[in-house]
């Protein structure tokens, strides 16, 4: 590979690495309520950046770290991909809605809640840490509910009167 053509190519990895960490932390907090281990996410971004950052520096570009760099871009992404859980925050809530409706016969409505998401004494799975948590108003009263975001199931948060 030419001077010129990898001083291109790992500019370009070095930007794909700083919009990937961008753009997942904003998926990760907008529609899942931070709930995937965010850490995990900023490591494969800036592990990609600091692969750049190194072939930039060392300037020997060998077409076979070009794959490889290639195929952990790519892979990062599949891998990103396959972490998110399976229902987003708005989904969950739906969904617990739509179940509650149904349940309890009533016409129900979610309330905002200020910490949509919060640490369990379970993690969900590996890569989640955290659990939605919905707000519901039924009859005039507030009921609050974690809820799983790799499997969508809910359990009933006990709370004072």
């Amino acid at each position: 590979m030419t001077s010129k053509k990898g001083i291109l190519f790992y500019s370009a990895v070095a930007l794909f690495s700083m919009i990937f960490i961008a753009v997942a932390v904003w998926v990760n907090q907008s529609l899942y309520a931070g709930v995937v281990n965010q850490p995990i996410i900023i490591t494969m971004g800036l592990c990609i950046l600091g692969l750049a950052v190194f072939e930039l520096y060392k300037k020997t570009f060998e077409q076979r770290h070009a794959l490889s760099t290639a195929v952990l871009c790519v892979t990062s992404v599949v891998f990103l991909i396959v972490i998110f859980p399976s229902h987003s925050y708005e989904a969950s809530e739906q969904q617990l809605v739509a179940e509650l409706s149904d349940e309890w016969n009533e016409d129900v409505r979610s309330i905002g809640v200020i910490t949509p998401s919060f640490t369990g004494n379970e993690r969900p799975s590996v890569f989640v840490t955290r659990f939605y948590v919905h707000g519901i108003e039924a009859n005039g009263e507030e009921v609050f509910f974690f809820v799983d975001p790799a499997s969508g199931e809910s359990t009933q948060l006990e709370t004072a009167s």
